[in-house]
């Protein structure tokens, strides 16, 4: 003989295996939340890390290529403006590089991105040893240049560095008279006779010619 469940007790027991299964999907809803809360922002941090590192290899790379531009002339960089709101960039599908105004974009997968620079005038205290660059109170140094990198990507943010370019490969000028004798403090700006200071020389008996008296 088969004895069956009584009526109540079987929609008790389907009702209850109702319940389990809406509580199992909500905790399962809860699980996949959370995993998704952990997971997207892990995958937006790989992103920025990511364009961050093209950024920053995009901004090296046009800081090396001005150190290269300025050794080979000088004249390159001293005839940049210094003026606030003067941005550059350097176009190097040609050789030599030229230089040209404005902001150089570049497009990587779906990323565009941008650099330029500016040239700043750079002053130095020349009564103190080493003559230290200065950012007031100093003599402005022909020979000199600060230059400023700025770079990023669209929608992120940008970043600056900096350095030093200093005349060391390249002649501004070639003085060819010495007759104005010493007198020259600090750098000169234009070419004239004059030097800064010397002692046991002849430098009037021959023009372009200093020599030492023995």
């Amino acid at each position: 003989m088969r004895l069956g469940l009584p009526a109540r007790a079987s929609q008790w027991r389907s009702g209850q295996s109702l319940v389990e299964i809406l509580v199992a999907m909500v905790i399962g809803v809860i699980m996949i939340m959370g995993a998704v809360s952990i997971i997207v922002p892990t995958i937006r941090t790989g992103g920025t890390v990511s364009k961050s590192q093209i950024a920053i290899t995009f901004g090296k790379e046009l800081l090396d290529n001005i150190r290269v531009y300025g050794e080979a002339d000088w004249h390159n960089i001293a005839a940049l403006s210094t003026s606030s709101g003067n941005f550059y960039y350097l176009n190097t599908t040609s050789s030599p590089f030229t230089i040209a105004s404005g902001t150089e974009t570049r497009a990587v997968g779906t990323t565009t991105y941008s650099r330029y620079f500016s040239a700043a005038e750079v002053q130095r205290n020349y009564a103190v040893s080493g003559q230290p660059i200065v950012t007031s109170g100093g003599t402005f140094d022909p020979s000199t240049r600060k230059i400023t990198v700025v770079y990023g990507w669209s929608g992120g943010p940008t970043t600056t560095i900096a350095t030093y370019l200093t005349r060391a490969r390249s002649q501004i000028y070639l003085q060819t008279d010495w007759l104005g004798g010493p007198g020259q403090d600090g750098p000169a700006t234009s070419t004239n006779n004059k030097f800064a200071t010397s002692s046991n020389i002849n430098y009037s008996t021959t023009t372009g010619s200093i020599l030492i008296n023995l």
